[in-house]
């Protein structure tokens, strides 16, 4: 079977995602900078396409845990893994929904299935299934390094073009 072609390039997408995390770190929230910024885009891959645009695509990024994204057991605490999807949700939907701006959550929920300790590198997916003019739906989870599913997320977001 023959690869999907896609009418937007890898590079032009991978400039979308970079385009939002440097606007959510210029944002300056105190709280969800630090987790934030040590997002590391690893891969975009579009999983649909109508005529000239993305519909869909699936973002991976890696995060390594930090002493001071933990809880008092050692491991990632919660609202960590909700600032992590959250901006990754974000940042998923620009890749999809070129132009968009202002994006918020309207709702994201988390799940956590195992605990993460600190010095792990963690592969956090997100995909946003699909966006009409002012909201995306995503969903994503976070893996620890041996694959094991750690926590899962449903999100929605609004923007305006």
């Amino acid at each position: 079977m023959a690869a999907t072609a896609f009418p937007i390039s890898a590079e032009r997408l991978a400039q979308r995602a970079e385009t939002c995390h440097k606007e959510l770190l210029a944002a300056r929230v105190k709280l969800t900078t630090p987790p934030v910024s040590r997002l590391e885009l690893q891969s975009i891959e579009p999983t649909g396409s109508k005529g000239d645009r993305i519909t869909g695509a699936r973002v991976t990024f890696s995060f390594t845990v930090e002493p001071s994204d933990c809880n008092t057991w050692g491991t990632i605490h919660g609202g960590c893994v909700f600032t992590i999807c959250n901006a990754a949700g974000k940042i998923a939907t620009a890749v999809v929904a070129e132009g968009a701006k202002n994006i918020v959550s309207t709702d994201l929920t988390t799940n956590y299935l195992a605990g993460v300790p600190v010095g792990s590198t963690v592969q956090v997916e997100i995909e946003c299934l699909r966006t009409t003019k002012s909201i995306g739906f995503l969903r994503g989870s976070i893996k620890d390094a041996q694959g094991t599913l750690c926590y899962i997320c449903v999100q929605n977001v609004s923007f305006e073009l």
